[in-house]
């Protein structure tokens, strides 16, 4: 059984027919559902430009899983997550291909139960401020220096944070969190996120780029279940400090996993 690659929609736009195939020979492609909501619409070159390459993937929900572990009390092994094969119909690659009505429901479903509520969730974010599982004298690092942030960003790796975090967010299994459990990573990306805003928007009166936080609710996603896999493929990999790129988060929370580029 080949070892999965999370693959976000930057990494399949840019990489070759050829990267993508001689990758697949090693990896077996995960896509988040993000991926789908990001790629399947009516913009054609956008659409042929991301799948041109993928041919079979599997996809993973991240809520179906992180809702199955609360209710079990148990991590989830990879190797037991319902991630089914799909293939790219050859059709989405047409210029002329538009999405069923069954498959514009499910695009807006995922709009309204997914991408909205975690809009307005970020924008009351910033609106109130706060950012649970640090104290008060720590988050003055958010105004600090890039080194200062670097370091209170790295604080995420450790073990007792996140379940001080999960705590603050009434998981029921707090004891039992470790590295194992997606919750673990979702954590840790959803509190990255949390001090990037923080960091980004510092004052009420700086202007909020909502189209650049909507992109940020997808990386989420994708973010998240690299971590959980070890391996992630993104063409963000930008070191500017203040991009605070998906490659740069991702080396950040796990510098022992494998991040592939487009090159």
């Amino acid at each position: 059984m080949k070892p999965p690659l999370v693959i976000d929609k930057s990494f399949a736009q840019g990489a070759t027919q050829s990267r993508l195939q001689t990758l697949s020979t090693t990896f077996s492609f995960w896509v988040p559902s993000a991926f789908y909501y990001e790629v399947f619409d009516n913009d054609s070159k956008k659409r042929k430009s991301a799948l041109k390459g993928i041919g079979r993937f599997q996809r993973f929900d991240l809520a179906t899983v992180l809702l199955k572990e609360k209710q079990t009390g148990k991590p989830i092994p990879i190797g037991e997550i319902d991630t089914p094969f799909l293939e790219v119909n050859p059709d989405t690659l047409t210029s002329d291909w538009q999405m069923t009505p069954e498959q514009s429901d499910a695009f807006q479903q995922y709009k309204r139960r997914v991408v909205e509520p975690w809009m307005t969730f970020w924008k009351k974010f910033l609106d109130r401020r706060g950012n649970i599982g640090f104290s008060e004298s720590e988050l003055t690092a958010i105004r600090g220096t890039d080194e200062d942030f670097s370091v209170l960003c790295a604080t995420l790796c450790e073990e007792k944070r996140i379940k001080r975090i999960a705590d603050e967010l009434a998981f029921p299994h707090v004891s039992l969190l470790n590295e194992s459990w997606l919750y673990y990573r979702f954590s840790q990306t959803l509190t990255f996120q949390a001090l990037v805003l923080s960091r980004r928007y510092q004052n009420d009166i700086d202007k909020r780029n909502f189209e650049r936080i909507e992109h940020d609710v997808q990386d989420i996603e994708y973010l998240t279940i690299g971590l959980h896999v070890g391996s992630l493929a993104t063409a963000e990999t930008s070191k500017k400090f203040s991009n605070a790129s998906m490659g740069w988060r991702f080396r950040l929370l796990a510098p022992d996993g494998r991040l592939i580029t487009p090159e």
